[in-house]
């Protein structure tokens, strides 16, 4: 068994606040990733896509999921899979926090950004705490 501490993960920023944590599951000998997810505001990620399948796990709050052509309005009762190198994007619809962990197929948690506007945010940042 192994324990990571969520608190020495790398993580990323959007408008000054921790919005995720990202587990690479290399450095635990493992062939799954995740993207931990804690937003408070109506916050999330430019339109981006992955080469392999992502599936979301919505603990807490209602998420707006737009992939492709298609926007669903995710619950605690959604668990939604976009599947690999289609466009997505996510924010969260409050009110409130909303909590979910975004489970990568693969070993290291890879995101490519697309070229169009949609969903933009400058603030959007790679971090690291310790």
């Amino acid at each position: 068994m192994k324990v990571i501490s969520k608190a020495g993960l790398p993580s990323i920023v959007i408008n000054g606040e921790t919005a995720a944590h990202i587990f690479q599951g290399v450095a635990a000998g493992t062939t799954v990733s995740a993207f931990i997810v804690d937003v408070s505001g109506e916050v999330g990620p430019d339109r981006h896509t992955h080469p392999y399948d992502e599936v979301f796990v919505i603990v807490e709050g209602r998420v707006r999921i737009q992939a492709g052509d298609e926007t669903i309005d995710g619950t605690p009762d959604s668990i939604v899979v976009v599947e690999a190198e289609v466009p997505h994007t996510f924010y969260n619809l409050g009110p409130g926090p909303a909590r979910m962990v975004n489970i990568h197929a693969a070993e290291r948690a890879v995101t490519n950004f697309t070229t169009d506007a949609h969903g933009h945010n400058d603030s959007y940042e790679y971090a690291h705490e310790n």
